[in-house]
């Protein structure tokens, strides 16, 4: 009896799970669509219709504050609808699979066919366009105005992860979907850019800055107090800050005669002889207090800083200069000049500019440094000088004869000659192979003080010549100059120039000659130096006139 029931029991059971293998559980729902108690290919034509958009559909996707979308179709994301359904129906006697059935089922997800290299390609150009460094909030200043950089997260796509959310849920999962990444917050937020701009650099801007020293009141607009202000990141905060130096450079320029310049100590020639000037303190502004100052009355609607003036201190003392022993004349040379006025005035200038110049132990001696580009702004004339072995003029001719007198009172001062170039062919009134040339910018008179003390520079033109002095203390108690036999002479050329520009010329041979240099002490020539020079021929220009046409 028992067993005849069993029986029928399977049968029934069995008829049972034939009858429902050709459709869907109850309750079943794909990517939203329910197909519960749905035929095979009445579900696979749902799934389809229903969703036909979400299939072709963009995938909203946010990786940390970046949202874009996801093309699937160029991902390489297929939805398997039918796989999906198949795995809902056909016989089976697992009774988990027939209470399904009876008792309804959820949620299912939709088997996907997954192209891995189109995937991959996906994500790396997603990566490329959500990847970013972090950005630290900021506040800078330009032109008067302050200037916010809002805060941006860093991050940086977990492009494995990435991949394996979208190739699971890119067609039911949330929207957007979240993508796992890297993320870095920056240390300066918006709110604390926020909170900068209005405690401080917006009011630090929103007018001029007065500043009261002494009796004296300096106006600056904001154009110029910005360049010296500043918010630095500390513990999350932007806190202002003003540089003192710059700042105080912009209160000079606005007002030059609030402080007092202190003045160096010197040395300069009276009845024949070198006397120290003192040096002389002066006032000036305390970069460190302005800046205090300033950053106390910048956020107020009054914006007026006061500070005090302090002593400023010359940089180079009376004990200094007297310590340099600039006592004797180490040296002294002079060369004559010819009667043009126009040169000799360039001669002036040149010289007046050098005169006093004081070259402490170790430093060197820049003719251009010192005189600049000769420009006709500075006084300069046109006169001659030698351009391509040619006479011709340009502005500041003549000024080579400086370079030449103070040559010789380098030579034998004993200095050490850096770098000297002699004229390309010789000039009689100066002595052969013991002269200079000089040129803007590229040729130069260059000598140092390679002594212990300082050397103070003479420079005058009177009687027709160009005078040199150098002052000192002697290093040496004699200093020789020898030349040798002129050699290797050439004869100049003969030159017809039809040119309104040409400048007639004398010949006169090139040759080769060496000075010797010899520095002596205590009657014993403890050094010698050879200075070698080559002269091309001075070729016979002649001018003719230009031919009419």
């Amino acid at each position: 009896m028992l067993l005849g029931v069993l029986v029928v029991l399977a049968v029934s059971y069995g008829a049972a799970a034939w009858a429902l293998s050709g459709r869907v559980p109850a309750g079943v729902e794909v990517a939203g669509v329910q197909i519960g108690h749905m035929s095979r290919d009445t579900a696979v034509e749902r799934l389809t219709t229903r969703l036909h958009d979400e299939l072709t559909a963009p995938v909203p996707v946010r990786v940390g504050t970046a949202e874009t979308a996801v093309d699937p179709a160029r991902a390489g994301l297929q939805a398997d609808l039918e796989g999906t359904v198949d795995r809902l129906v056909g016989f089976t006697l697992d009774p988990r699979q027939m209470w399904r059935h009876v008792a309804g089922d959820s949620s299912v997800e939709p088997q996907t066919v997954v192209d891995e290299a189109a995937l991959q390609a996906s994500v790396d150009a997603l990566a490329a366009e959500v990847d970013a460094e972090v950005v630290e909030g900021a506040v800078t200043f330009a032109d008067g105005v302050a200037e916010a950089t809002q805060a941006q997260q860093g991050r940086v796509l977990d492009r494995d992860g990435a991949a394996d959310v979208l190739a699971t849920s890119w067609l039911d999962g949330p929207r957007p979907l979240e993508l796992p990444a890297e993320v870095t917050d920056p240390q300066v937020g918006s709110d604390a850019v926020a909170e900068a701009m209005s405690s401080f650099a917006v009011p630090a801007t929103a007018g001029p800055l007065t500043v009261l020293a002494g009796d004296r009141s300096v106006r600056l607009e904001p154009s110029a107090v910005t360049p010296a202000l500043s918010m630095v990141p500390v513990d999350g905060r932007l806190e202002p800050q003003v540089d003192g130096e710059v700042l105080a450079a912009a209160v000079l320029g606005a007002d030059g005669d609030l402080v007092t310049p202190a003045q160096d100590a010197s040395i300069r020639i009276e009845d024949g002889a070198p006397v120290v000037v003192p040096a002389v303190p002066g006032t000036t502004l305390d970069p460190e207090g302005l800046a205090e100052a300033a950053l106390a009355a910048l956020p107020t609607p009054e914006r007026t800083a006061t500070v005090e003036l302090v002593p400023a201190e010359p940089d180079v003392t009376t004990a200094e200069v007297e310590a340099l022993g600039v006592t004797e004349v180490i040296s002294e040379f002079s060369t004559p000049h010819p009667p043009d006025a126009a040169r000799t005035e360039n001669l002036r200038i040149a010289t007046s500019t050098v005169n006093g110049t004081l070259l402490l132990p170790g430093e060197t001696f820049s003719l251009n440094g010192t005189l600049g580009q000769r420009t006709a702004a500075k006084g300069y004339n046109e006169a001659g000088v030698i351009i391509n072995g040619r006479l011709a003029e340009a502005t500041g001719g003549g000024v080579s004869q400086v370079a030449t007198t103070l040559f010789n009172g380098m030579f034998f001062a004993g200095l050490e000659d850096v770098e000297h170039k002699t004229h390309s062919f010789y000039i009689s009134r100066y002595p052969e192979g013991r002269e200079a040339t000089v040129n803007w910018p590229n040729i130069d008179l260059k000598f140092r003080n390679n002594t212990s003390t300082g050397v103070l520079i003479e420079a005058w033109v009177a009687g027709g010549r160009v005078h040199t002095r150098f002052w000192g203390t002697k290093v040496w108690d004699e200093v020789r100059a020898t030349k040798s036999e002129r050699r290797n002479v050439t004869e100049p050329e003969r030159i017809v120039i039809t040119d309104e520009d040409c400048v007639p010329q004398s010949p006169a041979p090139g040759f080769d000659v060496t000075v010797t240099r010899e520095l002596v002490r205590d009657g014993v020539v403890q050094r010698t130096e050879e200075f070698r020079t080559r002269y091309v021929p001075q070729d016979e220009v002649v001018c003719e006139p230009v031919p009419s046409e």
